[in-house]
């Protein structure tokens, strides 16, 4: 078996904590070197290495575009952080560059056998038809200082959290959003959005609902209401092996009598982990890579769409 050599552009606490550890784990990937601005590495130097076949990018979202760019010109297959754009428009540019290379957001979740789980039950009818998808991601960060908090970077809530929500009910429905619309908040000293709930319609006469927020309780919750049923995933996005289990939660029936949950066991492993091996088989030509880079776009899209439509 062959391995894929990784580079990382950016010291990032996603990239030290998650990332990282994931690509050393690896059955199939090995870390080869860390580029920082102040390092030893520099980003244009590590992109310049021979012994590099692919570059994680966990930098502030406003250099996502560039550096993943850059990456696809040096050669390297580039996995970057969501989101991976500040705009469908900057995006462009990206969708038809190198296509012999993968480019790839980072979605972890599509990876987790919780989301593949969900997905499986909601697409096999277990709830019957979707009517609702009911989202909240939030936790509590007033840094000034902090990225999420500045918008020259990118940030804000909707870029940060919101794409959850948005990622995983395009995933788990298969579908896209027709049109929506969305309250926001924005801080004044930071200028960047704090919270947003906003409502989405997909084919079907099928709504998404969801609140995100960086200042209120850290929480997350995604809820799929049927027609027969509901699915409930009460850690849907972070789980830690260890520290927290995925859970879903199936309530059976259309009746508030009929709703006993059971619970449905998956396998509490590590997505980033998935993610980084599902990339590297695809690189080494073990398997195809299925996501297209349409798929990036159409999540751009969607995410656009939520701040276009602010009453």
């Amino acid at each position: 078996m062959g391995e894929v050599r990784w580079g990382v552009i950016g010291n990032a606490k996603i990239g030290r904590d998650r990332l990282q550890p994931a690509i050393e784990a690896s059955d199939n990937g090995r870390l080869v070197a860390v580029a920082s601005r102040s390092g030893p590495v520099t980003y244009d130097a590590l992109l310049e290495r021979d012994d590099i076949d692919a570059v994680y990018i966990p930098l502030p979202n406003h250099l996502h575009v560039e550096w993943s760019r850059r990456a696809l010109e040096a050669g390297k297959h580039v996995l970057c952080e969501k989101s991976i754009t500040l705009s469908p428009a900057e995006l462009e540019p990206l969708m038809d560059l190198r296509p012999d290379l993968i480019l790839s957001e980072a979605f972890m979740v599509r990876f987790n056998p919780q989301w593949v789980k969900a997905r499986e039950l909601v697409q096999t009818g277990a709830i019957g038809e979707v009517r609702a998808v009911n989202g909240q991601f939030s936790f509590y960060n007033v840094d000034p200082g902090n990225v999420r908090n500045q918008p020259n970077m990118g940030g804000g809530a909707i870029l940060d959290i919101g794409c959850y929500p948005i990622f995983t009910t395009r995933f788990v429905l298969d579908a896209e959003p027709t049109k929506a619309a969305s309250l926001i908040v924005e801080q004044p000293d930071f200028g960047t959005d704090i919270l947003c709930s906003a409502i989405m319609d997909f084919p079907g006469d099928r709504h998404l609902n969801f609140t995100c927020s960086t200042q209120a309780q850290l929480h997350q919750r995604m809820v799929f209401q049927g027609t027969e049923g509901r699915l409930e995933l009460k850690v849907p996005f972070n789980p830690y092996p260890g520290l927290q289990d995925p859970e879903i939660v199936l309530y059976p029936g259309a009746a508030l009598g009929d709703a006993h949950g059971e619970r449905i066991e998956v396998e509490n492993l590590d997505q980033y982990r998935l993610q980084v091996e599902a990339m590297n088989r695809a690189i080494l030509g073990e398997e195809a890579w299925s996501i297209p880079r349409s798929d990036i776009m159409a999540q751009a899209r969607a995410v656009e769409m939520v701040f276009n439509s602010r009453i």
